[in-house]
């Protein structure tokens, strides 16, 4: 008996171990990363990685964290593409919108496509290619948004999913970055 209760004292230690070190990592990664890159904001980067790793392994280094933003970044494009599907099929969109709702649906399939390949690129180490890849992906975000202010009076319905997949993106693009400056 005293045997089970050591080894179940043990992996409790050893669990809020890894958590802690996960928590320290992802702390003081997002905060080397929002010291390099204005468009990126701490504690967005600290809760959207906090709450990812809670459904995947923790992450014990940089790569580890770049992957899961990877990651969060395409289950976010995801459901913003079933959104705009569903926008689609609603009829309170003037033809102006859903052309727009439309190029919308086109760019963030694209934009997964995109974080597909840069998934690919820094796996073989190739930097260059997984930052421009995610560079396009976070484009299309932008885009996406600037669009619906072409037409005067005219408001995207998806100003907020905008925001969060270019501030994912900007998350993997500056975790690249640290990459690219620790090798």
């Amino acid at each position: 008996m005293k045997f089970a209760s050591f080894f179940l004292v043990f992996f409790i230690f050893i669990f809020l171990f890894q958590s802690s070190n996960s928590s320290d990592l992802i702390s003081e990664s997002c905060k080397e990363a929002s010291k390099n890159d204005a468009n990126l904001r701490y504690d967005f980067c600290v809760a959207s990685l906090k709450d990812a790793s809670k459904f995947q392994p923790a992450a014990t280094n940089l790569k580890g964290l770049l992957d899961i933003s990877i990651q969060l970044t395409k289950s976010n494009g995801t459901n913003t593409v079933s959104m705009i599907t569903k926008f689609l099929k609603e009829k309170s969109f003037d033809k102006y919108a859903k052309v727009c709702l439309q190029d919308c649906y086109d760019l963030y399939s694209d934009s997964l496509s995109d974080l597909d390949d840069a998934v690919v690129a820094f796996k073989h180490k190739d930097f260059d290619t997984a930052a421009t890849k995610l560079s396009a992906s976070l484009d299309n975000s932008v885009t996406c948004e600037v669009q619906f202010k072409d037409k005067k009076g005219e408001k995207s319905p998806l100003t907020k999913e905008n925001k969060v997949y270019f501030q994912l993106n900007v998350i993997s693009l500056a975790f690249i970055q640290m990459l690219r400056q620790h090798s």
